[in-house]
């Protein structure tokens, strides 16, 4: 029996808990569905070694990346600030690099995740296959990829004027910067149906735009996602159903423009149908 689309009809205050709530029954479902299981954990696989070799580079190299950047002062609350300066860039790092390159190596089995998804659903979909498929979607999901982790840092450099702001510059940065990095993660993870139903990135935007608080919410349970222990290696492929069920529930509700108002990216004919 096929699962419920979420109805995402009615935007309101509750969106924020709509959109945590649409990751999480993502990972119950990826183990309802012995198909999307099996996917899950070759996907597991290479999150998990991609997860540990980020984490011990990121750890021996991040402190001599920001002592280059800024020497370390030699007052003790300087050195303290270094240590903060140093932590938070670890972190913001790890999420950026957590979100991006299990993607890039993973990117052969992302569309059969979403399209085995769909399925569960009720949605009739045709996966396309066969080696040349294979390598446009490897390098689209790069390219891609590149291209959203340049827009993360540019935002992220913006917001780091906010520590000029005398007392509240610190807390402003921080709650603006996961923000930041939550509606990043929204987008990265829509990406991955959205672009199967020849979607472009400009309609991700849009749909950010339009429910922005719902999109909020997905990215801000991914991103926690990975700071869980053992479970931050299945986050990649939960994020990947999770998107593909938020995909569908704002198409559903009329979010995303109907087939006829949208074209391809080479400006073609316009796409299937997201029912389709």
């Amino acid at each position: 029996m096929a699962d419920p689309i979420p109805d995402l009809t009615r935007p309101g205050p509750l969106d924020l808990l709509r959109g945590f709530g649409i990751a999480l029954r993502g990972l119950g479902l990826v183990f309802s569905n012995r198909r999307l299981t099996l996917l899950t954990l070759a996907v597991a696989l290479i999150t998990a070694l991609t997860l540990g070799a980020l984490a011990a580079g990121l750890w021996h190299y991040v402190p001599a990346l920001v002592g280059w950047a800024w020497t370390p002062p030699a007052t003790w609350w300087g050195s303290a600030l270094f240590r903060l300066v140093t932590i938070l860039a670890f972190l913001l790092l790890l999420v950026a690099g957590g979100n991006t390159l299990p993607l890039m190596l993973a990117a052969p089995l992302m569309d059969s995740i979403s399209v085995a998804t769909e399925r569960h659903l009720g949605v009739e979909v045709e996966a396309e296959s066969g080696l040349g498929r294979m390598a446009r979607e490897l390098l689209r999901a790069w390219a891609n990829a590149v291209v959203r982790l340049i827009v993360l840092l540019a935002g992220q450099v913006l917001l780091l004027l906010l520590l000029l702001i005398p007392g509240i510059g610190g807390p402003l940065w921080t709650a603006l910067s996961w923000t930041w990095a939550a509606l990043w993660i929204s987008a990265a993870y829509l990406d991955v149906p959205m672009a199967r139903h020849l979607y472009t990135f400009g309609h991700e935007l849009a749909a950010l735009r339009r429910r922005p608080m719902l999109c909020l919410g997905f990215g801000a349970a991914v991103a926690l996602m990975l700071w869980v222990p053992l479970l931050n290696f299945f986050f990649v492929p939960v994020a990947v159903v999770g998107s593909t069920l938020l995909f569908r529930g704002l198409a559903a509700a009329g979010v995303l423009p109907a087939p006829e108002q949208r074209r391809t990216p080479e400006g073609g004919s316009p796409g299937p149908s997201p029912a389709a």
